[in-house]
């Protein structure tokens, strides 16, 4: 059972490798505007710095739990090993040796019973895993990376909008300060004082309605921009993914329904290596899945957001015109922004609570199956 589910996992694999390989342009093309383009818009570097902690920790526990069951592999391979050397060491010439098995039992086309053959087939097997699973796990990790710098955006988008009227009359007063250098420091701190708390009419006392509707204009087209990048970067990533999500449906669902098989199985009989290994591989599965459906999941929430932003944005200070296309913008931001798995689901929380259910319904069958 555990090795079905790494072959699962593995060969499934395949697919995403043939989309980072034949889509690499497009991927490259969404990267490119998530760490450049966006960058010549509003942005929140202490957001940004905390979406990258948070990739880390995703990073950070999926290699754990994939190095616990590789390590955990070999280690209990290494100790059946010796079990079968000392049960040899009892028998007579004459008798039957049970066969010397590796760690996964997988098809080798050479005999690997002898001490020199087995020892390198073992670490070819190692080396395998590790790299396989590291390939793995550098996907996975990337993808649920990719989609939260997505929703981050749109979070820092939802900033931008909110605070576009302070900001655009915060510039201007900036330009009005100008005027105040010629007078001394004593006066320049008298007039600090009353200009911060009165922005907004000193703006109106030194600028003509249609220079602070120019400067909004510009600040708001900004965002509309942001906004509009953004939206082609996550649609260019849904089409371009969709299969790469689809596999990883078909293949959580199947992996997590046979390892839970084989957890059942190592608690029953209290095999504690190989119930480690396990619920190492159980744990790596649920993070591999919830990492693609917890942050898309979290990329529609936040895309739908920016309506509310539009809300709070004092667009009753501002004119019809740039009413009208925030309105714009606000009736596109309440059409849901999904990734989908070709068309068939939706990545988001349902999905993960779906496949959890489905592995679980397939797992109680499979039960009742080997029980009887």
């Amino acid at each position: 059972m555990f090795s079905l589910s790494f072959v699962i996992t593995h060969d499934l694999t395949l697919i995403k490798l043939y989309i980072f390989y034949f889509k690499n342009d497009q991927i490259q093309d969404i990267v490119r505007t998530l760490e450049i383009d966006l960058y010549n818009f509003y942005q929140n570097n202490a957001k940004n710095r905390a979406t990258i902690k948070i990739s880390r920790v995703m990073t950070a526990s999926f290699v754990f739990f994939g190095w616990i069951t590789i390590g955990n592999t070999n280690v209990y391979g290494t100790i059946y090993d010796i079990r079968w050397k000392a049960e040899v060491a009892k028998l007579n010439n004459t008798d039957l040796a049970p066969p010397r098995t590796l760690p996964q039992p997988i098809y080798i086309p050479w005999n690997y019973q002898t001490e020199e053959a087995y020892i390198s087939t073992f670490v070819l097997e190692t080396v395998g895993l590790l790299w396989t699973g590291h390939i793995v796990m550098g996907i996975d990790t990337f993808i649920g990376s990719l989609i939260l710098h997505m929703s981050n955006q749109f979070s820092i988008l939802r900033e931008a909008l909110i605070t576009a009227y302070d900001r655009t009359m915060i510039r201007l007063y900036e330009g009005v300060r100008q005027d105040f250098i010629a007078i001394t420091n004593s006066d320049i701190d008298k007039k600090e004082q009353y200009t911060q708390d009165n922005i907004e009419e000193v703006v109106k006392s030194r600028y003509s309605k249609e220079e602070i509707e120019v400067a909004l204009t510009e600040t708001f087209k900004n965002c509309f921009r942001q906004h509009q990048a953004l939206i082609g970067c996550v649609e260019n990533f849904s089409t371009t993914y969709a299969y790469g999500f689809m596999t990883q449906l078909l293949s959580s669902m199947a992996a997590i329904c046979v390892v839970m098989v084989q957890v059942s199985q190592d608690a029953s009989s209290l095999k504690s290596t190989n119930l480690v290994t396990s619920l190492a591989f159980f744990v790596a599965m649920i993070i591999q899945l919830a990492l693609q459906c917890f942050t898309g999941n979290e990329l529609t929430l936040q895309a739908s957001r920016i309506a509310d932003a539009v809300m709070h944005s004092k667009w009753e200070k501002m004119s019809p015109k740039l009413r009208r296309l925030l309105m714009i913008t606000m009736m596109r931001a309440q059409r849901p922004l999904r990734l989908t798995a070709a068309g068939f689901a939706y990545i988001n929380t349902d999905c993960f609570i779906s496949i959890m259910k489905a592995a679980y319904s397939y797992y109680a069958v499979l039960s009742q199956k080997q029980s009887t």
